[in-house]
Parts: structure tokens; C-alpha cells; sequence
């Protein structure tokens, strides 16, 4: 539904160069209005305040969105170390393949989580639903680091580690929605990109980036039968760690500069009175839905495809030294992080809805570049895991602002929530079991092909979004 376009002027503080900036915003993103501040402060003491809250606030967000990726990535690269211990076999590959069916399972309560904590974050409080989300990933990978195994506790160890796994699932369902709908109102005027690919794109890439550096420390620290037998363990521990100082962090945010920058007033800008309310707005955008879905999915299939099923079948199936896959894992993320904000400002510069098209459709080809990693090399692994990596990095910095953009205010954190969980439940969390069984059955063509087409499709379905007026910031 094509919302009029008219001038608004809002002004925003620029926390990295401290300047005043003014913006324009569609009708549908128009300002709350007819409301007089009674207090009284001067230039230098707002500056002051809004810095402090910004910096916070981007803190708060970024450090809960790089956890996620940790712990929530962290699974999928120790899973070739675990996967003896709860699911154990005389094939090695049987093994991972039951590690990875839990990996792919725990995204499937994402849905749920996003349906169950979206429109809490929509109507009541999204301080709340940031909290719940970095407590229990926290939680859960400390209790994964310390949980006895199968030859300990029989078959209730695989029992409860897939019931973290959901439960992490479950609380993380919101996470996406929550920072993103943040993270586009807090962003500079005109550089909404390059502020989406900083939250989106660089604190998502550290948070993979950190889960394979501390694999690789770990592994390049202790003897193989050691990695082997207990020392998988520590990646998990450091992520509940780390979970302590986010929560702080997260604790600190001000719930009234969320609601400041989120309540407004119009058809698609207002706080919904009922959670029904939601839904029903939610459906007359499903279209919107369905574009988010396939933007988030054909990004994440390459995304667990390059950072979980190709290192796992590095490790497992063709038995490469696992100190160099995690050395070349840690280059290509690399690369993705310092890539995000830049890929984010060409987006500023030649419009969202250009660049996104362009760096998709790239993704086919990439897609292929899988096939050449078929026997044991590990120059073959670097030249698919870093160039062709590259192309999946580009991507990965751009889909949040894509998908944000999708969706008007009024069901921003639901819907991205709801879309990204989707998107990410039916095609990334199933994309690394898809990656090692196909390989293993000599049918590897059929991944890429499958890639190819959702790519494709979620770029048709994007431009038939934008040109039925879905595209609500930017375009």
C-alpha cells in the first residue's frame, strides 16, 4: 500500500561528528507532533545528553547483536568437536549431521520467539525484549559449556542440549527486530545505511569473527586429543562470559530514548492498542513479510554455507588441519567486518534498493564456487572461503537495512522479527546439513542451484515490494 511522500523536518544529533543534521521523512515516518517540552536546557548539555545516549544505546544494541552471533555461531563451529561426545557414532560424518539437525532445529523456535516477543517490543517495551534475549543466550552457553555428555548421562544429554538450543531460539526470536527498528531511528540522516551495516553488518561479523578467533586461540593452544576431548568447551564459557558485560551494558539503556524514537502518532507510525491490532496491521503489509523473508533466506544460506558447513566439512570429511581452516575462517571475517560500514555507505550513495540488487544477484555465481571445494586442499578451502566469502560478506552488511526499510513503524519490530526469523529458520539453519549431505550423497550441484533460485527470488519479490510502495525508508 503506496504511502504520500511529504516533507518533515526532524533533527538529529550526528554522534561521530557531534553536528545538528536535519532530515527528510515519508508521511508514514512523520514526527510526533503537539507536544511542548517544559524543560529548558542549553545547547551544550542537550549535545551532551544525546552523545551519551547514542553511544549507549549503539553499545547496548551492537554488543547484544555480536553476542547472538557468538554463541548463536559458536554451536556450528564447535560442532565437529561436540558432535562425538553427544551424538556418538562410528561414522564421523552420521555424527555431525546429528549436531547440525540440532544447530538447524534451535532456529526453528526463532519464529515462535519473534511471534511470542515482537509485539511486546511494539507495544510495551523493547528494553525488555533486548534483555530476556541477552540473559538467556548467555545462560544457555554457559550451561552448554558445562553439561555432562552422552557417556556421562546417556541419551538425556543430546535431549537437553537440543532444549537450550530451542531455548536460545526462542529468546533471540526478537533480537533482529528490536536492534534494527532501533538502529534505523538512531541513524544519521542520509547515512542510514552506513549506520545499519555498523550495527547490522560490523557487531554481526564481530560476533562470528570473535566465535572463530577464540576456536582458533583455543585450538592452536592445546594438543588435538585435547581439543578433542574437553577443551570445545571453552568458547561456550567465554560467550556466557561476555553475556555478563552485555547485560550491564543492556541495563543501562534509558527506555525513554526508545521511546522517543519509536511512538508516534499516524496509521503506520502510532503504538498499536492490542497485539491483535498488530497482527491485523501485519497482514495488509504481507507482501512486505514475504520480501523480508526471502531478503534475510537467500543471504543466511550462503551465510551458514560459508561459516558453518564448509569449516565443518573442512574439519570432518576431508580432515583438514583444523588451526588453518579456523586461521582462514578468522581472514574472511575479518574482511566481512571492516566491510559492512563501506558496503552500507555505497548504499547511501547509489540508493539501498540499487546497491542490494546488484550484490544479490552477485550471489549466484558465488553460490557455484562451492562446487570446487570437493577433496581435501586446503588452498582450495582459502581461495572458496575468502573470495568467494567476500561476495557473501557484501551481502551479509546490507540485508538488515533491506529488510528494515520493508516494514512500516508500526509493526517494525514484529514484522522484521518475524521475517528474519523465517527467513533464517527455513533456509540458513537448514543450509550447512543441506551443504555436507548433499557432498556426501554426490549430488553437491543441487546446493548451489538451490541458492541461486532464492536469491533470485527475493530479488524479484524486493523490486515487486518497491513498486507496490512497500519500500518505507529510503529506496
Amino acid at each position: 500500500m503506496g504511502i504520500g511522500r511529504r516533507l518533515a523536518r526532524a533533527r538529529f544529533l550526528d554522534s561521530a561528528s557531534g553536528e545538528v543534521c536535519s532530515s527528510t521523512a515519508t508521511q508514514a515516518e512523520a514526527p510526533l507532533s503537539g507536544h511542548v517540552n517544559t524543560f529548558v536546557h542549553s545547547p551544550a548539555s542537550i549535545r551532551l545528553e544525546n552523545q551519551v545516549a547514542t553511544k549507549t544505546m549503539t553499545a547496548g544494541l551492537g554488543g547484544g547483536v555480536a553476542l547472538e552471533w557468538f554463541d548463536w555461531n559458536v554451536y556450528g563451529v564447535m560442532a565437529a568437536f561436540l558432535s562425538p561426545h553427544f551424538f556418538p557414532s562410528s561414522d564421523p560424518t552420521t555424527s555431525l549431521l546429528a549436531a547440525l539437525a540440532v544447530y538447524g532445529a534451535g532456529f526453528f523456535a526463532r519464529p515462535l520467539g519473534a511471534a511470542l516477543l515482537g509485539p511486546v517490543a511494539d507495544r510495551i517495551s523493547h528494553k525488555r525484549v533486548m534483555m530476556i534475549s541477552v540473559t538467556a543466550m548467555a545462560l544457555c552457553s554457559l550451561l552448554i559449556a558445562l553439561m555432562p555428555t552422552y557417556k556421562d548421562i546417556g541419551l538425556t544429554a543430546p535431549i537437553v542440549l537440543l532444549l537450550l538450543r530451542l531455548m536460545q531460539g526462542l529468546a533471540t526470536g526478537a533480537e533482529a527486530g528490536v536492534a534494527n527498528a532501533i538502529a534505523i531511528e538512531l541513524a544519521p540522516p542520509g547515512k542510514e545505511g552506513r549506520y545499519l551495516g555498523l550495527i547490522g553488518g560490523t557487531f554481526i561479523q564481530l560476533g562470528i569473527f570473535g566465535s572463530s578467533m577464540v576456536a582458533f586461540l583455543v585450538s592452536a593452544s592445546v594438543a588435538p586429543e585435547v581439543m578433542r576431548e574437553w577443551a570445545w568447551r571453552l568458547p561456550f564459557a567465554v560467550g556466557g562470559v561476555l553475556g555478563l558485560l552485555i547485560i550491564y551494558l543492556r541495563s543501562t539503556l534509558p527506555e525513554t530514548l526508545i521511546n522517543r524514537a519509536m511512538h508516534r502518532d499516524d496509521e503506520l507510525s502510532r503504538v498499536q492498542q492490542t497485539t491483535g491490532g498488530i497482527w491485523k496491521t501485519l497482514w495488509n503489509v504481507r507482501l512486505s513479510l514475504l520480501a523480508v523473508i526471502l531478503v534475510v533466506g537467500s543471504v543466511q544460506i550462503a551465510n551458514y554455507a560459508w561459516n558453518t558447513g564448509l569449516p565443518n566439512m573442512a574439519n570432518t570429511v576431508f580432515k583438514e588441519d583444523s588451526t588453518s581452516v579456523y586461521g582462514i575462517m578468522t581472514l574472511m571475517l575479518l574482511v566481512w567486518m571492516f566491510a559492512a560500514p563501506l558496503v552500507g555507505a555505497f548504499a547511501d550513495k547509489v540508493r539501498p534498493s540499487r546497491a542490494f540488487t546488484l550484490l544479490r544477484l552477485l550471489l549466484i555465481p558465488c553460490f557455484f564456487l562451492t562446487l570446487i571445494y570437493s577433496e581435501k586442499s586446503i588452498s582450495t578451502f582459502f581461495l572458496v572461503t575468502v573470495f568467494g566469502g567476500a561476495i557473501v560478506g557484501f551481502n551479509m552488511a546490507l540485508y538488515n537495512l533491506i529488510a528494515t526499510t520493508l516494514m512500516p513503524r508500526t509493526v517494525r519490530t514484529t514484522g522484521v522479527a518475524l521475517g528474519y526469523a523465517l527467513g533464517v529458520s527455513l533456509f540458513g539453519g537448514t543450509s550447512p546439513y543441506l551443504l555436507v549431505w548433499l557432498q556426501r550423497e554426490h549430488i553437491a550441484w543441487m546446493f548451489p542451484a538451490y541458492g541461486s533460485l532464492v536469491a533470485l527470488l527475493s530479488v524479484v519479490v524486493y523490486q515487486i515490494a518497491k513498486r507496490r510502495g512497500h519500500v518505507y525508508i529510503g529506496g
